[in-house]
C-alpha cells in the first residue's frame, strides 16, 4: 500500500549526501528480490522506504548485487 505523499518516507536518504541507509534485514530481502530476478520490484521497494529518485534508487539495488 503506497504511503500518503505528506508522510515522510520511514527511512529517508540523507538529503545532503544522497546515501541510503537500510535495516540489515531489509537489505537482505531486497538482495534476494534481486537474486530472484525481481529488481524491478527491489527498486520500487527502494524507493517506498527511502523516498529517493529512480535512479538514486536504482543504482542502490545494483551495488548490493555488486557487494554481495
Amino acid at each position: 500500500m503506497p504511503r500518503p505523499k505528506s508522510q515522510p518516507p520511514p527511512y529517508p536518504a540523507d538529503p545532503a549526501t544522497g546515501a541510503i541507509r537500510l535495516p540489515s534485514d531489509i537489505v537482505h530481502e531486497l538482495f534476494h528480490l534481486v537474486k530472484d530476478g525481481n529488481a524491478a520490484e527491489a527498486v520500487r521497494r527502494v524507493r517506498a522506504l527511502t523516498g529517493a529518485g529512480l535512479r538514486q534508487a536504482r543504482d542502490y539495488v545494483e551495488t548490493l548485487t555488486r557487494r554481495r
